[in-house]
């Protein structure tokens, strides 16, 4: 992944959020509470493009449902295969194991 790129991704990408939240199924009022942020607070947020990377976070889970969706699909799937390498170079750990280590750590009798 090309850094310099997210970056211009992501000026783009804030640029057209006033756009994207009008088109959007949702009212102002809906991301306001989403955020926790009071109507001049979010107008100045927006018109300054300063949001936080948390707050963009959660915005774009609702703004964008499919590509979000699509996203988290891509990441489960990504963990799945560095998973199943794992297993593969024999570094797993089978469930007694494990058990018997979290008791031990946690004091568990």
């Amino acid at each position: 992944m090309n850094t310099v790129a997210v970056i211009y991704n992501y000026d783009s990408i804030i640029s057209h959020l006033v756009e994207d939240i009008k088109k959007s199924n949702y009212k102002v009022n809906y991301f306001l509470k989403l955020l926790d942020l009071k109507p001049s607070f979010f107008y100045k947020k927006l018109r300054e493009k300063r949001f936080t990377s948390t707050e963009m976070k959660l915005i774009a889970k609702h703004l964008y449902p499919e590509e979000y969706q699509e996203y988290k699909d891509t990441l489960i799937s990504q963990f799945l295969e560095a998973s199943k390498k794992q297993l593969k170079e024999g570094k797993g750990v089978d469930f007694e194991t494990v058990l018997r280590e979290s008791k031990a750590k946690y004091s568990i009798v």
